[in-house]
């Protein structure tokens, strides 16, 4: 029986021993927490229910998996290095140990009233404050700001969010002018920016940020996440991860990894870590492990939901379509208050490099087309036939007529 240590017992670390399990794997998970923590997706969750009884978490627990609850030092070929001193020898290993919060700094960050989101329980702490909170400024990273922003917005707290940056590539303009004019009707504004300090006395009473002075009650942080692989003599990617194939293998032959600590590797590297598919990346790590040849694929999926929008983008290189320059260009439409729709192909045949669309949750939440290879605005145009992406078809066919006129 072939023996599988997974490293990491999260969303990614959990579905690779389901996986090696099902294949026949005897399989040892060694992580560090001995209390369960929901996955990093759902913490939003915990604003509304800060109790955690009333969310969606599910816990899968294997009977036939090994648990060991200590640190994993370091991994090798075909072994692992645990904090107790002991070395044991597995025939493959999966490192799924996630990433960490980047730190915080900037005057006045410990102040009383400043929440820096990085764990779940700071995630019930504000769920816990917010009855008390009237107005909150949310700093930091994107995609999670605007979601803490939805949440509190819904409970009545007025929100400033001023976006510092995206974990991922940040929505395309005709979108986010959508989430912003949402978000606006809802009584929360969205900024570019940063803060410099939170002033106050005993506790936070304004942030100065540009020159200015903003009141408020509370300052939410949401800071950005960097990969945080567990040492191992695997090729190390530009994001600081480790770097794998679409099967989820490194440079090291017993050594596979997903999750929020791999990325992948030259071909596709621009896709960044695979943090937004857990899951995903952790089934073919563990099939892969027990000698299957699946594969993640190039097409990268991003999707929220904020203010009643329901945001989509998929492509073979999700979100990076200004990095290939003059290569590419974009077909972008409004389509009404809140609906947009922007596809990126390259100049010389207009094969599809990527679709983004946007609209009322209370549809479909855009049923983005499969991207393989070679698709093209034609193909989008008029190869689909589903009212559920008419918006997609009909940009498709804007972007024909652009693209025939150049």
């Amino acid at each position: 029986m072939v023996r599988i240590c997974v490293i990491g017992g999260g969303s990614a670390g959990g579905e690779a021993a389901f996986e090696a399990i099902h294949r026949g794997a005897e399989v040892t998970i060694v992580e560090r927490r001995a209390d369960h923590e929901p996955p990093w997706k759902s913490w939003p969750e915990l604003i509304s229910h800060p109790s955690g009884k009333e969310g969606t978490f599910v816990v899968r627990e294997e009977s036939s998996a090994c648990v060991l609850t200590t640190e994993a030092r370091s991994a090798g070929s075909k072994y692992v290095a645990l904090s107790n001193g002991d070395r044991i020898r597995f025939d493959s290993i999966i490192v799924a140990t996630g990433n960490r919060f980047k730190p915080v700094f900037f005057s006045g960050a410990r102040k009383p009233g400043v929440i820096i989101l990085d764990g779940a329980e700071k995630y019930k702490e504000l769920g816990s404050a917010c009855p008390s909170i009237d107005e909150a400024v949310i700093v930091g990273e994107g995609y999670r700001g605007l979601e803490v922003a939805d949440r509190l917005c819904s409970l009545g707290i007025r929100v400033l969010v001023m976006i510092s940056g995206w974990q991922y590539a940040a929505p395309a303009p005709a979108v986010l002018d959508v989430i912003e004019d949402a978000a606006r009707e809802r009584g929360t504004e969205v900024q570019r920016g940063a803060i410099s300090k939170a002033v106050g006395n005993e506790r936070v009473e304004a942030v100065v940020a540009g020159g200015s002075v903003i009141p408020c009650d509370n300052v939410i942080v949401a800071p950005p996440r960097v990969p945080s692989p567990v040492h191992s003599p695997t090729r190390q990617g530009r994001l600081g991860a480790i770097e794998v194939d679409g099967t989820m293998r490194t440079s090291d032959p017993s050594i596979f990894a997903a999750g929020g600590c791999a990325e992948l590797k030259e071909s596709t590297r621009n896709s960044g870590t695979l943090a937004g598919e857990p899951s995903l990346s952790g089934r073919i790590a563990g099939s892969s492990s027990t000698g299957s040849t699946r594969s993640i694929g190039e097409a990268r999926i991003d999707q929220l939901r904020v203010f009643g929008l329901g945001w989509s983008r998929i492509g073979r290189r999700a979100g990076i379509p200004s990095s290939l320059g003059s290569q590419v260009e974009a077909v972008s439409r409004r389509w009404g208050p809140a609906s947009a729709c922007v596809i990126t192909h390259e100049r010389i045949n207009e094969r599809v490099v990527e679709v983004e669309s946007i609209q009322p949750s209370q549809t479909s939440p855009a049923g983005l087309p499969p991207l393989a290879a070679g698709v093209t605005l034609e193909a989008l145009a008029f190869g689909l036939g589903s009212s559920d992406i008419s918006q997609i078809s009909e940009t498709a066919r804007l972007g024909m007529r652009e693209w025939r006129r150049s």
